[in-house]
């Protein structure tokens, strides 16, 4: 009897470990909204109460919560960062993977959705750019090998103009926006919406309303 129940613990163990290789951008709650050269956008939706499936995440990543809700996480296998701190601002993080993948799952234990962006950087031929915007209306987040990040505070009325010609560009809304913000042909109404701005290309954009609109800001190397 103890022989059967050690081969039940082995067939149990396979088949968490053959469910354990479905990459992240194939879990059925990772949507990919977006795929270039330099990134593969997934827009992660997870009702309350829901699990996700086990997943490896082994590609450089930064992840962007949009909404704080009570999560748990069953780690399989993972990183030591006791002596490398994630890079980590407030609801935005990089985690390069470079060293070992994350294989786990994900449930959400609270009440509302769990609603998050996870934005994994596929482009190895990372390129140099000078040193970063360091004036208002960005604040510098962090500078990793794939990508630099800032938070954009875009005021009511404020109206401003980049060029970005270092690199290029992904800007995410993280707040509600009562009335429209603009940028470039897009319309920026709810926490998510994004915008992908190619090197080179003028980027324009208007706050209309009456708050302040805030974006998570990359520069892609």
């Amino acid at each position: 009897m103890k022989k059967y129940g050690i081969q039940f613990a082995i067939c149990l163990l396979v088949s968490v470990v053959c469910r354990a290789q479905i990459p992240v951008s194939q879990e059925p709650r990772h949507h990919k909204i977006l795929e270039n050269d330099h990134l593969r956008l997934l827009d992660v939706h997870l009702p309350p109460g829901d699990t996700s499936m086990i997943h490896i995440h082994a590609t450089p990543s930064v992840f962007v919560i949009l909404n704080n809700v009570k999560t748990g996480s069953q780690v399989i296998s993972e990183e030591d960062h006791s002596n490398s701190p994630i890079p980590h601002v407030g609801n935005i993080w990089f985690e390069g993977f470079y060293e070992k993948p994350r294989i786990h799952r994900v449930w959400n234990s609270d009440s509302s959705e769990f609603h998050v962006m996870d934005i994994e950087l596929t482009n190895k031929n990372y390129i140099t750019i000078e040193g970063a915007v360091k004036q208002a209306p960005f604040t510098f987040l962090f500078d990793e090998k794939p990508v630099r990040a800032y938070r954009l505070d875009l005021q009511p009325a404020a109206n401003i103009s980049i060029l970005p010609d270092r690199a290029d560009v992904l800007m995410i809304l993280l707040t509600d926006s009562v009335t429209a913000v603009h940028a470039n042909e897009k319309d920026f109404h709810t926490k998510g919406d994004y915008l992908y701005v190619s090197y080179g290309t003028n980027l324009g954009i208007k706050n209309s309303g009456h708050g302040k609109a805030t974006f998570a800001f990359f520069e892609l190397k």
